[in-house]
């Protein structure tokens, strides 16, 4: 081949300058590339119907193989190392700090639920002491830490979840022999009950949401007053329904223009940084679904995708993997929740609307606004990826209270034809 022909060979094929073909950097054992991120491939042993065989599971992603690659290397030493429980004195903070790590290898479970599963056993801890012993705590002692709950002001839900993650924790116990049964088990979860004046008022357990018109304003305002994506953002939170962390993880291949669909198939997770961001399937099955939009959400997610390519245009994008909304400090990774809490926040005072109000607020708008316009219920469980929501049953019996008292009117003209 020529020289001008091995020039032209490389400039065809953008190896100017290399001389030869530029090797591909190979990846250090067990690590996998995945749209621009990385994990590491590893094996643990489960047993199920009574049978014990080997599954592979990979960690979380990473930005660079290499980091990849040193977390995978210590959950390796952390398997052969093995971890032997002293059954009889280990205590109940060692217990869990030894838990969480099997917890996580072999369930791999969502970054948010292994932040839940830790605050919930904190809170077991720091009411019995670090230092207490594992099998100390017998279903007496457990059940006075979950009427201390209550007696805290502790929620319905909240003390629901505790109760969960802390069974969950107890099993490992007993699995390990530590402790000798659930006490959990054994538990009554303190009352809740309604109060006469709540039932009577209607006031109980109601999530805050907006009227129609109240979301009107809220728009206007971000609209004119907020920053950019701001609008489209908390838009299509209302017109959807979607779960902020689901629209946070949303990549534009998500969206379909010619079906008029959003395909919701993850979440997002960010415990520190937003470089350190996790994608994860969402919260449970009936969450992953396709979504049918309208003309308005479409012209804002196409305004969005235009407002992209201007910035584009401006500056290097070191990090873009198709985000349909980005950090303001980091152009291409995911935008922050914790931001856009802080900027909707903001806008409710500029709006000189409530301050309870949160961007969740808008899903139950969504909830109040669909059944307003005789959705059904199911569809909007659907919409939602909700297959029996209390809360969003108790939003639309509220919503809809006008139409079912005048129902009985409804049958008695039907009988009377």
């Amino acid at each position: 081949m020529s020289n001008v022909g091995e020039v032209k060979y490389y400039i065809e094929r953008g190896l100017i300058g290399l001389g030869r073909p530029k090797k591909q950097k190979k990846l250090p054992p067990g690590v996998r590339e995945r749209d621009g991120r990385f994990t590491f491939r590893y094996s643990v042993y489960v047993t199920e119907n009574g049978k014990k065989r080997r599954k592979q599971k990979e960690t979380e992603s990473f930005n660079t193989p290499e980091e990849a690659y040193d977390y995978g290397i210590t959950i390796r030493a952390k398997q052969l190392q093995g971890k032997k429980v002293d059954a009889k004195n280990i205590t109940l903070e060692k217990l869990r700090d030894i838990w969480i790590e099997d917890y996580q290898l072999e369930r791999e479970p969502r970054l948010n639920t292994v932040r839940n599963r830790m605050t919930a056993t904190n809170s077991l801890i720091n009411f019995f002491g670090g230092n207490t012993k594992a099998k100390d705590i017998d279903s007496d002692e457990y059940q006075r830490y979950l009427n201390n709950l209550k007696k805290r002001g502790l929620e319905k839900g909240t003390l629901h979840r505790y109760h969960e993650s802390i069974s969950i924790f107890f099993s490992y116990a007993v699995r390990k022999n530590a402790m000798l049964s659930n006490p959990g088990d054994e538990a009554n979860i303190p009352a809740f009950k309604i109060s006469l004046e709540q039932i009577e008022s209607g006031n109980y357990e109601l999530p805050k949401f907006l009227e129609k018109e109240q979301l009107k304003h809220f728009l206007n305002i971000v609209r004119f007053r907020g920053q950019p994506q701001e609008y489209y953002f908390f838009l299509i939170l209302a017109y959807t329904g979607m779960r902020i962390g689901e629209l946070l993880a949303l990549k534009i291949s998500d969206f379909n223009e010619a079906k008029k669909t959003i395909s919701i198939t993850k979440t997002l997770t960010v415990l520190t940084r937003i470089s350190d961001y996790s994608l994860g399937p969402p919260k449970n099955l009936s969450s992953v679904r396709v979504i049918s939009i309208g003309d308005t959400v479409i012209k804002a997610i196409k305004a969005q995708i235009e407002w992209q390519e201007k910035i584009k245009n401006d500056i290097e994008i070191d990090h873009d993997v198709g985000f349909l909304f980005w950090s303001y400090a980091s152009p291409g990774y995911p935008a922050s929740a914790v931001y856009l809490g802080n900027r909707f926040s903001k806008l409710l005072e500029i709006a000189e609307l409530p301050s309870s109000l949160t961007p969740h607020s808008l899903r139950h708008t969504h909830v109040s606004l669909s059944a307003s316009a005789g959705i059904d219920l199911a569809v909007i469980q659907e919409r939602l990826g909700h297959k029996n929501d209390e809360i969003t049953r108790r939003v639309y019996l509220h919503v809809t209270e006008n139409k079912r008292k005048a129902a009985p009117d409804q049958f008695e003209s039907i009988m009377s034809g």
